[in-house]
């Protein structure tokens, strides 16, 4: 049942109609095939005389030519039954919709006529009766605007002034100029779902209708404190948004860039829950649930600059900002950069919005100068060191309910992967069992497939690291103590010395020390057989270190920087001198491991800071070991016996004796650490090239 409000109001447009002189005999005909849905109340009010009158007039209207007095007396007739009717009705309480309507003008400052006419559009997508009689008569001889007026009481020019493209009404985004084939208003004029409802349903004022109409606010679910390796930055971009929106300074717009996983949305929730302000997120789905359009997301974001536009504790956040260049796929392809349209649209939407929007982008080289230029600030996101990663995703571990240990958190955040991945993983993990063997076989196929169908496995985590069982000829504890407290970190290190010394594992046992992720580069990731594209990875490598703020390792140096005095072939000189530019100019921590000192380049070994030669264990150092492996002693006898072993070949036995179920006989282990050293002896004795079997 039509509220009473909602009658008169119905009714009001159809004595506008019926009074109006540009409604001949064919739209009175479709008017009073109409009027029953009109006036419900009319069986009350009207006389049996009138129905007689009203069946006569609808008779002569099927006449070719109809004459005038008897039209105006027609319309007489059926507008002094209208008055009737509304005053039945009564003085009715405005509708919710009505309210609702009122509101949203008031929010969007419409004038009469702009708020009359939006009403009227409302209200055609809500009554089934007005929506048939205004396509009749648009289907019969009127256009859109001509109802439009007629229904309003309004004069035609003005509101066609109202309703240009650049108009305040269109501009606001509650209402949207489609261009489809068709006569009828809904052909011409499109109420979005999100605001249809909002009116139609909202009954908590102006505050729920934003609710309806944006959605519920953004919540933060990382703490300011995660962002400390951001430095000043998030301090001052906290500074200066906080003073805009005390001061409500127009047109500001802050552009967050870099690649997947950085936290780029994160950082713009807890930015809003550090302000205590609401953060929306625009046009994250169109009205029916699915992917929205180009053109969709920018009439959302009008629409809730204009419904925020007096508000100060509120920001927008448009996320994925790639989204407005869909458009431009084929500039961009001829290498050309992509705008956002025309120069004055691109004005209007970033230099006079009332409420300060977030952008966010992944890649910022599809931006046309003409857009950063409007932006108030520019922030690129970087990677968060492992540190950082690992804080957060043990928060994220624990919401789960879900236990790991340590190391294996450790390695999780050396991994360059979101933790919206882990908690994934989490959730999985939790329902599967909440085993350490179910976390990891849920994150494995997931960073399988973000790292590419080529992508090599990723590191095992490293088992504990003994800096104790390292034999070194400089002292590497202290270089470790020293490289902590220094506050600089350009500088290098060499490690070359056997297999299975601890070269690796001390760098990043150092890497660890310093809160750095370790950057591991093996020679087979950076040799290329296509002349130049070494030279292009080495440099890709070096500059990658650079964005994650990373610890550089390159293993298998020699492979790299091989000694020129050698060279046979060009590009065996190039890919060094690459090598050598770049280490002389890197600004952090590298290093180089490799088994072949003999074969490197001397012009590299004068860029090292420090060059560690790393070898077998001592004896000392063999009883140690063998305690720390196997928990048993090592009787002093064998010691000599087993000299030139590394902690790589205790790890080994340590590993082949778990399998065969050994671990506890003291023999059987020194038999199997003396198989290693016999097999490296062979290996050493072994004739390089064709030699006799």
């Amino acid at each position: 049942m039509v509220e009473a409000f909602e009658q008169d109001v119905l009714l009001q447009y159809l004595a506008h109609l019926v009074r109006d002189q540009r409604i001949g005999s064919k739209e009175m005909e479709i008017i009073c095939n109409g009027t029953g849905s009109f006036m419900p109340c009319m069986e009350t009010v009207a006389e049996e005389t009138f129905f007689e009158a009203f069946r006569k007039f609808t008779d002569q209207l099927d006449q070719r030519v109809v004459p005038r007095a008897v039209l105006q007396g027609g319309k007489a007739l059926l507008a002094d039954q209208l008055a009737r009717c509304r005053q039945q009705l009564g003085q009715a309480e405005p509708s919710n919709l009505q309210n609702n309507l009122d509101y949203l003008a008031e929010e969007l400052d419409l004038d009469d006529i702009e708020g009359k006419f939006f009403s009227f559009v409302l209200r055609y997508y809500t009554h089934d009766s007005l929506q048939r009689l205004c396509d009749d008569l648009t289907r019969c001889s009127l256009s859109p605007q001509e109802v439009s007026s007629i229904c309003l009481g309004c004069d035609r020019a003005e509101l066609a002034e109202r309703l240009r493209p650049g108009g305040r009404l269109l501009a606001s985004g509650v209402l949207n100029q489609r261009y489809r084939n068709g006569s009828d208003i809904d052909d011409i004029y499109e109420v979005p779902d999100a605001v249809r409802i909002a009116v139609q349903k909202s009954t908590g004022g102006p505050e729920d209708i934003r609710r309806f109409i944006l959605g519920e606010p953004q919540t933060a679910s990382l703490l300011w404190a995660d962002f400390e390796h951001l430095g000043e930055t998030h301090e001052r971009l906290g500074q200066f948004l906080q003073a805009v929106l005390a001061q409500r300074i127009a047109g500001v717009n802050v552009l967050l860039w870099g690649p997947p996983g950085t936290g780029k949305t994160e950082l713009c929730k807890t930015l809003a829950h550090q302000l205590n302000v609401r953060l929306y997120a625009i046009g994250e789905q169109d009205d029916e649930g699915g992917e929205p359009t180009r053109r969709e997301r920018i009439g959302y974001l009008q629409l809730a600059q204009n419904l925020l536009r007096y508000q100060s504790k509120s920001l927008l956040l448009f996320d994925e900002m790639d989204d407005l260049f869909e458009g431009n796929s084929l500039a961009r392809l001829l290498g050309g950069k992509a705008s956002m349209g025309s120069k004055v649209f691109t004005n209007r939407l970033l230099e006079q919005n009332p409420v300060p929007t977030l952008w966010v982008l992944n890649d910022v080289s599809i931006l046309d100068a003409a857009i950063v230029r409007r932006m108030s600030l520019a922030i690129e996101l970087k990677v968060p060191p492992a540190s950082v990663r690992q804080r957060v995703w043990q928060r994220v571990l624990n919401k789960n309910a879900l236990s790991l240990p340590e190391q294996q958190i450790r390695h999780l955040a050396e991994l360059d992967i979101a933790p919206a991945v882990v908690d994934n993983a989490a959730r999985v993990a939790r329902e599967i069992g909440g085993r350490m063997e179910d976390f990891q076989f849920a994150t494995d196929g997931l960073v399988r497939v973000l790292s590419g169908p080529g992508a090599k496995p990723a590191d095992r985590p490293q088992s504990q690291f003994h800096l104790d069982l390292m034999c070194c000829d400089i002292d590497l504890a202290r270089l470790r103590q020293q490289v902590a407290q220094a506050c600089k970190r350009d500088f290098s290190l060499c490690l070359y010395g056997p297999p299975g010394t601890g070269k690796s594992a001390f760098v990043r046992y150092l890497a660890q020390t310093l809160g750095m992720p370790v950057l591991l580069k093996r020679a087979s990731d950076l040799l290329n057989a296509y002349v130049g594209q070494t030279e292009q990875r080495i440099a890709a490598a070096f500059r990658e270190a650079l964005d994650k703020e990373a610890f550089l390792v390159f293993d298998e140096a020699d492979s790299l920087l091989g000694d020129r005095r050698y060279a046979q072939r060009s590009w065996e000189v190039t890919q060094v001198n690459e090598m050598l530019t770049w280490m002389e100019t890197h600004p952090l921590p590298f290093a180089c491991t490799t088994n072949l000192m003999d074969r490197i380049d001397q012009a590299s070994l004068r860029r090292f800071t420090f060059k560690c030669h790393c070898d077998s264990l001592g004896p000392d150092q063999r009883s140690l070991a063998f305690e720390r492996f196997f928990g048993l002693q090592l009787p002093a006898a064998e010691v000599t016996g087993l000299s030139g072993l590394t902690p790589g070949d205790f790890a080994l036995v340590h590993k082949k004796a778990s399998l065969l179920d050994c671990g506890e006989n003291v023999a059987t282990l020194i038999e199997m650490l003396r198989q290693e050293v016999q097999s490296k002896s062979e290996q050493r004795q072994r004739p390089i090239g064709f030699g006799q079997s």
